[in-house]
């Protein structure tokens, strides 16, 4: 977890410093938050008891899923600034937004309800603690699938047929998918709660709680190191402020567009030329 935590702050750092910070960092940084929270709320329970036990086992049941539901706003919004073409699709994002936020809420005012309408848990002996119930359990699962799924499939459709540079592709593409293994940790969480296999349960979901918060910022440390590893190389394709391969048209923040509407219409060469014109372009923007 610490591993996430650090490479959460160098993101923020790195896309203050190019002046790049968006929406999609801001919710890395919520991430980083209740991740320091979740930190902190697991090593004090490890060690209280009584009350201080009872607000650090509070504390944790509501950052965890914060932290993996702020990481899936955080890529979420990495598609809109890589492809930030069309009305619909932006409206489409904005809407999956708002519908990831109440699956979030839902969540969270399920377990507040169960941990708080009846406080006999608070006199257990010991190291105090609660289960979900089953259909919590259930609507927790079937939400992480969902979400995961819509972050899968959603980039892999939008970009697997656009004739982008392969280097441009074939990173994205893998950042996206690896949604997968949150998805897997998620159903293996839900088994082992379902099980009340409550020691292994602990382990495995500070391991989603520290996956979750690397694959948040695999866009911009990855390519970053990509970049750096390709300059060696003497690739002066790549930008040397462009940290994920998305290039700034105006200092406005307005990032590198392809346009799916023209860009899917016509033959493949048709669609590979408009887009090889549309990266042209912006880079000659750049440049002025």
């Amino acid at each position: 977890m610490v591993l996430g935590l650090v490479l959460t702050i160098f993101r923020l750092a790195y896309r203050i410093w190019l002046g790049r910070f968006w929406v999609e960092d801001a919710w890395a940084g919520v991430a980083f938050l209740c991740g320091v929270a979740v930190f902190t709320s697991c090593w004090t329970y490890t060690k209280a008891v009584g009350e201080e036990g009872i607000v650090s086992f509070w504390v944790y049941s509501f950052t965890f899923p914060s932290v993996v539901w702020a990481v899936r706003q955080s890529i979420l919004f990495s598609i809109v600034r890589i492809v930030y073409a069309t009305q619909h699709l932006r409206r489409l994002i904005f809407c999956l937004a708002g519908l990831f936020l109440g699956l979030w809420a839902g969540l969270v005012a399920q377990k507040a309800w169960h941990y708080g309408h009846n406080t006999c848990w608070y006199q257990t002996t010991g190291k105090v603690h609660i289960l979900m119930t089953k259909p919590m359990i259930m609507f927790e699962l079937i939400t992480d699938c969902l979400s995961d799924t819509i972050l899968i499939i959603l980039p892999l459709r939008l970009l697997w047929s656009l004739g982008l540079p392969k280097r441009q592709k074939r990173m994205i593409l893998a950042i996206f998918s690896s949604s997968i293994i949150i998805t897997i940790i998620s159903i293996f969480r839900g088994v082992c709660q379902i099980s009340k296999y409550v020691t292994v349960l602990a382990l495995t979901t500070d391991f989603e709680t520290a996956l979750s918060l690397l694959v948040c910022n695999l866009l911009v440390v990855v390519t970053l190191l990509y970049r750096i590893i390709s300059s060696a190389g003497a690739d002066d394709s790549i930008p040397i402020d462009d940290d994920d391969y998305t290039t700034r048209t105006t200092t406005g923040g307005v990032f590198t567009t392809v346009d799916l509407d023209n860009a899917e219409s016509g033959s493949g060469e048709q669609r590979s030329s408009r887009i090889q014109s549309t990266l042209q372009g912006e880079k000659t923007v750049n440049t002025v």
